[in-house]
């Protein structure tokens, strides 16, 4: 199914639901170049790139879409969707991420996830790279990965169950992504020394709880915009690290609201939400100044 396809999900949901496979798929799937097509349930074992041959592009799945056992000793493999949409019928994972390789695998897009139970899922560290992917409509997560040093770049998570992005783990880097209108949280940032927006930032917006809520040690959280969300706009317990250039407006409870220690806070701005402003408390808690809303705490009243 072609990406331009997505507004027409009601549509593809009444596609023939295949059985779940259990072959092997992928571009060299016995060490001589063999290719095999990808349909619903089959086990990735090499690269590839989604076309209209692929089984998995041209029907719902009933159950997982695929399985990623890349053994070791494959190093760079790529998952292209191909300007494809992966669909499910509210069963199952779309891409389960089990083993990446050497440096994980790359998922590529643009193409989208969506009707599954979790979109991606990739919680062992399998993962190394993701960009301009959409999962949406999927029951719980739309992302759900943990690892150490993953990218996750220009995605957006939306209508789906639970969080948009339920991210952990060490060193890692998301930017340029997008959360809207997902069950709980926009956002569900914990671990450690991640790069949590850098120069484009992240987006959550019209979630229902709240849009961004990051917790760990050491983090750079920088540019994150939250608006509209049915809770809070950005909640955080930090230690160590920085919080910079935050943006809340119009959500429902508090613009940016933090539990903190040893933590900077600077040319963040919150104005127009249901329960305050700015309110970072906890030791070591530095006004890194430019910080502006009607009712502005950094460790003190704002500067």
């Amino acid at each position: 199914m072609r990406l331009p396809a997505v507004v027409a999900l009601s549509c593809l949901l009444l596609a023939r639901v295949a059985p779940a496979g259990s072959r092997r798929c992928g571009d060299d799937v016995d060490g001589h170049a063999t290719a095999v097509p990808c349909d619903c349930g089959d086990v990735l074992v090499s690269g590839r790139t989604l076309g209209d041959a692929d089984p998995i592009t041209q029907h719902a799945c009933d159950g997982d879409g695929l399985l990623v056992l890349l053994p070791a000793g494959t190093a760079g493999a790529v998952l292209d969707l191909g300007n494809h949409v992966l669909v499910g019928d509210h069963q199952g994972v779309g891409l389960r991420v089990v083993s990446g390789g050497d440096g994980g695998l790359t998922l590529k897009g643009p193409g989208a996830v969506r009707a599954f139970r979790i979109g991606i899922d990739a919680p062992a560290g399998a993962l190394g790279r993701v960009a301009d992917v959409i999962a949406a409509d999927n029951d719980a997560d739309g992302f759900n990965v943990a690892g150490t040093g993953f990218t996750i770049t220009s995605c957006e998570a939306t209508h789906n169950g639970r969080d948009g992005f339920a991210l952990r783990g060490l060193r890692y880097r998301v930017e340029g992504n997008r959360a809207t209108e997902n069950g709980r949280y926009g956002f569900s940032l914990a671990g450690r020394d991640a790069a949590l927006g850098d120069a484009l930032g992240n987006e959550a917006t019209g979630n229902h709880r709240d849009g961004l809520v990051v917790r760990g040690r050491d983090h750079d959280v920088a540019h994150p915009v939250a608006t509209a969300n049915g809770a809070g706009g950005i909640r955080a317990r930090l230690a160590g690290g920085r919080v910079r250039g935050a943006v809340a407006i119009g959500n429902r409870g508090a613009g940016v609201h933090a539990t903190a220690h040893d933590v900077t806070i600077s040319a963040s701005e919150a104005h127009d939400n249901g329960r305050g402003g700015i309110d970072v408390r906890g030791s070591r808690v530095r006004d890194g100044g430019g910080n502006r809303a009607p009712r502005c705490r950094v460790g003190a009243l704002c500067r």
